[in-house]
């Protein structure tokens, strides 16, 4: 892999972990973030076998937020966001990335995270409440990164 790339990964992963920390608004149990944007952004970014990346800044961000507790499910839902879009665009590289392939990764973690939560509170009916403030992250998200598509692409044809 070439330099530029490594430094390009570097710098959105160190956003991702920014961008979640800072860009944020308390809610409930956790908190609504914009890092969302940069999570999908670098599954049309990266190599599909490097998305976990985009999972590492999430958890880091969570670890110095002192959500410890989610650090491990947040690697795993932020990459599964990020695969499910970068392995879209693979599949389908002649075209442009439509919109409910973000939306399907928003919504994705939306239910993932609902799911977290019952495992980490043993409460069946927070699904509902996560899943509806997670859900409204992932849909803002995915119209900020869809937005964003024309932009991402001249990053890519620039490596």
């Amino acid at each position: 892999m070439k330099v530029k790339n490594m430094t390009l990964i570097a710098l959105l992963m160190a956003m991702t972990t920014i961008i979640t920390m800072y860009i944020s608004f308390p809610i409930f149990q956790g908190y609504l973030n914009l890092g969302d944007v940069i999570v999908m952004s670098m599954g049309l970014l990266i190599p599909l076998n490097l998305v976990f990346l985009a999972g590492v800044g999430a958890a880091l961000a969570d670890l110095l937020l002192g959500y410890g507790q989610y650090a491990f499910f947040t690697l795993v839902i932020k990459t599964i966001e990020a695969y499910i879009i970068g392995r879209w665009a693979i599949k389908h590289s002649d075209k442009k990335v439509p919109f409910y392939v973000f939306l399907t990764a928003g919504i994705w973690m939306g239910f993932a995270y609902g799911l977290t939560d019952i495992l980490l509170t043993q409460n069946p009916l927070i699904f509902f409440t996560s899943f509806g403030y997670n859900s409204l992250q992932g849909i803002v998200c995915a119209l900020i990164a869809f937005m964003l598509v024309p932009i991402l692409k001249k990053i890519k044809n620039r490596q």
